[in-house]
């Protein structure tokens, strides 16, 4: 399931990252996710409606979050959490709730949200299945969780060669089997997983909660 191990201190590596993360991540995005992050952001646009409340784990930066205030979604709605402080300094200017936590335990109670987001952070846990556990914790009925994240897949020419092994080097994360995600949210959470067609190794995931008195 995983090409590599995770950094062992999580928070103090992004603390460190923080001030070049986006020019990295822009990087990865243009030569490897792009596809999958377009994918994530279409989903999450066409589900969102006035009132909704969106959790958006791992949240880094805060690039995602404006761009969905751009396009309409209230700050007010929004919750971002990240394990790093320095990169939740860095979303300081938007008026959203703020919250630092991992996701393998985050610091929230449960099915507070209808759309929960977790793109690029999946990876970088030790404990998937934690943090997939805590992830379904947080939608409420009828709710969607949204992944994008680095995956196993074949590699296709030396791009897809390149980008892994550079994630693989700096220690930022693993590459996770899809069937193994989208199996676990099925038999583990009994959501409704539908695997969004993407290029590169990456993946986007969509999850449904089915709404309350609905038949298996």
């Amino acid at each position: 399931m995983a090409l590599a191990q995770t950094h062992p201190d999580l928070a103090s590596f992004y603390d460190h990252l923080a001030p070049n993360y986006d020019r990295l991540h822009k990087r990865w995005l243009r030569h490897a996710g792009g596809e999958a992050q377009a994918a994530l952001e279409a989903t999450v646009r066409a589900v969102a409606t006035p009132g909704m409340e969106l959790l958006d784990a791992g949240c880094g930066t805060g690039a995602f979050a404006r761009r969905l205030v751009v396009e309409g979604l209230a700050p007010s709605q929004m919750t971002l959490l990240d394990p790093s402080a320095a990169m939740l300094a860095r979303c300081a200017d938007l008026p959203a709730r703020r919250v630092t936590g991992r996701l393998e335990a985050i610091p929230l109670a449960s099915g507070q949200f209808d759309i929960v987001t977790c793109a690029w952070a999946l990876e970088t846990v030790p404990r998937t299945g934690q943090a997939l556990a805590e992830l379904c914790r947080m939608i409420r009925p009828g709710g969607v969780l949204c992944l994008a994240f680095c995956a196993e897949k074949p590699v296709l020419g030396p791009r897809d060669w390149i980008m892994k092994a550079a994630l693989s080097l700096r220690g930022a994360g693993r590459f996770l089997a899809v069937d193994t995600v989208a199996e676990d949210l099925e038999t583990r959470h009994g959501l409704d997983v539908r695997s969004l067609p993407c290029a590169g190794p990456a993946a986007a995931l969509i999850a449904r909660r089915r709404p309350l008195g609905l038949p298996l």
